[in-house]
């Protein structure tokens, strides 16, 4: 689809292809994407605010095919920071942590306490929501 070929024939491949097209070729912004790939249930966006619920039923409407509906958890390198995402049932574990300047993420505390045994701030992120880092600046949640 869309012009990729997949030649190792793997999911991993197959999510960075849906990322790029999304982000790259589409101008979508990352948090967009997450929209798309990790999409909110329609009863979620039927409670959401007009603008929003608009926005919402746009990305699954247009992008229905690029919705992911398996569990993963992964991360996404970008120019400048890294998203964080897991599907929007958590079937996948992750986790993640600021300590000053620095940001982690794993799919298990114990590791990122391995690395940092006293985080600032440890959260695990809700189903579907990215967290964005970019370089001199603290995550954010969408």
């Amino acid at each position: 689809m869309f012009g990729y070929s997949c030649t190792l024939q793997t999911d991993t491949e197959v999510i960075t292809y849906i990322i790029d097209y999304l982000h790259r070729r589409q101008g979508l912004t990352m948090e967009e994407v997450a929209q798309v790939i990790a999409a909110p249930f329609w009863s979620t966006i039927a409670a959401k605010p007009d603008e929003e619920k608009a926005k919402a039923t746009y990305f699954r409407d247009v992008y229905a095919s690029l919705l992911i509906t398996g569990p993963f958890s992964i991360l996404v390198g970008f120019e400048g920071g890294l998203m964080a995402l897991n599907d929007r049932l958590k079937l996948r574990s992750m986790v993640a942590a600021e300590k000053g300047d620095m940001f982690y993420v794993a799919s298990e505390e114990s590791a990122i306490r391995l690395m940092e045994p006293d985080p600032d701030r440890l959260w695990s992120p809700r189903g579907g929501e990215p967290v964005i880092v970019t370089l001199n600046q603290s995550a954010e949640r969408s």
